[in-house]
């Protein structure tokens, strides 16, 4: 049986889960990964998707629109700390809901996307030409 090991869901309003589990299983944009104890210290992007936490034969997992996670430290002291903007555990919900919620958290970070790249695009186009007479 794997070593347990921390882990905390955090939003900025609250600590949604805070607790020991064998396995972390999450999404960055370069696809899914799994976190046990000692792993590599690690650092990610999420994307809008789960977060799963197994301990034991319980699975709980969130929705979470994007993020960061942060695995660290040694075999004593070895965690996994998930920041979000937000997390609804989704235990509580059937799988179509589940599935809609997380492709409405994917297209509000692409609507966000979007509205950085054109801002960026405007800043640029009203600056003045280095150079230029």
């Amino acid at each position: 049986m794997p070593t347990p090991f921390s882990v905390s869901v955090v939003t900025p309003e609250e600590e949604v889960f805070s607790g020991e589990a064998e396995l972390v299983i999450a999404r960055s944009p370069e696809g899914e990964f799994g976190i046990m104890n000692n792993h590599v210290p690690f650092l990610a992007a999420l994307v809008p998707g789960l977060v799963t936490i197994v301990s034991g034969g319980n699975r709980e997992s969130y929705i979470v629109p994007g993020g960061f996670l942060e695995a660290s430290g040694d075999a004593d002291g070895y965690h996994v700390i998930v920041l979000a903007d937000d997390a609804d555990e989704a235990g509580d919900m059937d799988a179509a809901e589940a599935k809609q919620r997380i492709a409405q958290a994917q297209s509000d970070r692409d609507e966000d996307i979007d509205e950085r790249a054109e801002a960026g695009m405007r800043a640029a186009l009203a600056r003045p030409e280095l150079g230029r007479d």
